[in-house]
């Protein structure tokens, strides 16, 4: 378990690194203006739509495959108590499962943020589009 911990928590560490380091652009470039005219969007949309492409996206998928890889471990260290409904709880109380679970959590938040950060740059990526009218 201990193991298992480690690596989830490396890894959330990477993702961390790399949400606090691309937040500010992908904020940066969902509050760029929308010109009104379609013509003066171009350079506004390839610069808004790389960022999309190259970072949001990249996190959120990151996100999703580290979600996919911890949930079945943190679905049966949360249903452990279940089997055992009468043992001691302080006996049977495992620390590193706690965390691994408290990690997992982090882990979720980090993603819904992220996701809405994505779906946000998303719209306005479309709002940006020149061929929109």
């Amino acid at each position: 378990m201990g193991d298992l911990l480690s690596a989830a928590s490396l890894l959330l560490t990477v993702l961390t690194v790399l949400y606090s380091l691309w937040l500010p652009e992908i904020t940066a470039a969902s509050n760029s203006v929308v010109d009104p005219h379609p013509e003066n969007r171009t350079e506004a949309y390839r610069a808004s739509r790389s960022v999309f492409l190259s970072k949001a996206l990249m996190l959120c998928l990151a996100a999703f495959a580290l979600i996919a890889t911890m949930t079945p471990p943190a679905i049966a260290i949360m249903y452990r108590p279940m089997y055992h409904p009468f043992a001691d709880k302080l006996d049977s109380y495992d620390a590193v499962a706690t965390i691994f679970v408290v990690v997992f959590a982090v882990l979720i938040l980090l993603t819904l943020h992220t996701v809405a950060a994505t779906w946000t740059l998303r719209n306005h990526v479309q709002k940006l589009d020149p061929e929109r009218r």
